[in-house]
């Protein structure tokens, strides 16, 4: 929801010293972050906590029917949205047979082809990434000391193979340190003596992206940035990682995120990330004469489309959810239950 609003409010206003404040805290464009970091650890947790046994094979095909067909789906009617002026059987066959546009190419989803559905390249990077989280699993159950060190290349490689990979391992590593961040006596280390602190730069390091907007840090951080290949994606990693270490100690915290409405969207989260693109999208394409349905009242008009914005995207990801998420994971979970057993990690 986070990023919903980010993308709403920052559509058509976003140079406006209101609007960038209040993305500091409607951080959507580094809600990603957080998502990564969160994956990492979504992944590894059955496998390092609970030490279930990893089937690589089933690991991979599950993964795929999670991701992919909702992922084919919104793509589809993206690109019969942008088309809907020219629907005929030629547009049709020079869109899906000649691949005019390369919609082949973005549903392929292991390639960065955006044109249909813009924020896609978040989950290119979660499945090809994800891909890679057997492996590193496998190193974190030979010894969970490896996994400090795999933290540290993946910063030294950030932008050679790929940056989001200091998420994930991130996400690992709370895996594997799950217990003493968990337990009790975790107050008693100088971590938690030095929390709100920690609290505070992570929350600073997770807003730097729209700091930046506001007071630009200068020529000298840019040179530094470059020359060191750090962007913020790597500073709201870390303050993703901080946060979430202090949801996953505090009761308090669970308990906040437990209620009904905080449940709900998180059942059909993956809908909503999907399908409010083109809501926006469309809201925005016509926001002149939407306007003139509020007679030109700018607050009226952009609060009010705000709620139908969320009303859509909550309808049209419930529908998703039930119609295309459930079946998939369902078709993956029949699919996988027959195979036999391939390489485990135990």
């Amino acid at each position: 929801m986070a990023v919903v609003l980010y993308h709403y409010i920052n559509w058509k206003y976003d140079q406006h010293l209101s609007v960038k404040l209040l993305s500091m805290v409607l951080n959507g464009a580094d809600a990603v972050s957080f998502f990564f970091v969160l994956s990492g650890f979504v992944l590894s947790y059955k496998y390092i906590v609970l030490k279930q046994p990893l089937d690589i094979r089933k690991y991979f095909i599950t993964r795929f029917f999670r991701l992919f067909p909702p992922f084919f789906a919104i793509v589809l009617l993206d690109c019969l949205y942008w088309e809907r002026h020219d629907l005929h059987l030629q547009s049709m066959y020079e869109v899906f047979i000649l691949n005019r546009d390369q919609f082949w190419q973005e549903v392929y989803l292991f390639k960065k082809t955006n044109k249909f559905y813009v924020p896609g390249w978040s989950l290119v990077i979660e499945l090809t990434v994800s891909f890679f989280m057997p492996f590193a699993i496998a190193m974190a159950k030979t010894s969970r000391k490896l996994i400090p060190w795999f933290v540290f290349t993946t910063i030294i490689i950030n932008y050679v193979i790929n940056p989001s990979f200091l998420h994930f391992a991130l996400g690992l590593l709370l895996s594997c340190y799950y217990v003493e961040v968990t337990d009790i006596s975790f107050r008693e280390t100088k971590w938690y003596k030095y929390r709100v602190p920690l609290l505070i730069a992570a929350f600073l390091a997770f807003c730097s992206r729209d700091l930046d907007r506001i007071i630009h840090f200068g020529p000298m951080y840019d040179y530094l940035s470059n020359f060191f290949q750090i962007n913020f994606a790597t500073y709201t990693a870390f303050g993703s990682f901080i946060v979430l270490a202090a949801i996953l100690h505090s009761h308090r915290l669970q308990r906040l995120l437990n209620l009904r409405i905080l449940r709900f969207y998180g059942k059909i989260s993956y809908g909503v990330y999907l399908v409010h693109w083109e809501i926006v999208t469309a809201i925005f394409e016509h926001w002149n004469k939407m306007l003139s349905m509020f007679n030109d009242n700018i607050p009226v008009a952009f609060c009010s489309l705000l709620v139908i914005c969320i009303a859509l995207t909550t309808a049209l990801a419930v529908a998703m959810h039930y119609l295309v998420e459930l079946p998939s994971i369902r078709l993956g979970k029949k699919i996988t239950d027959k195979l036999k057993p391939s390489v485990i990690i135990p």
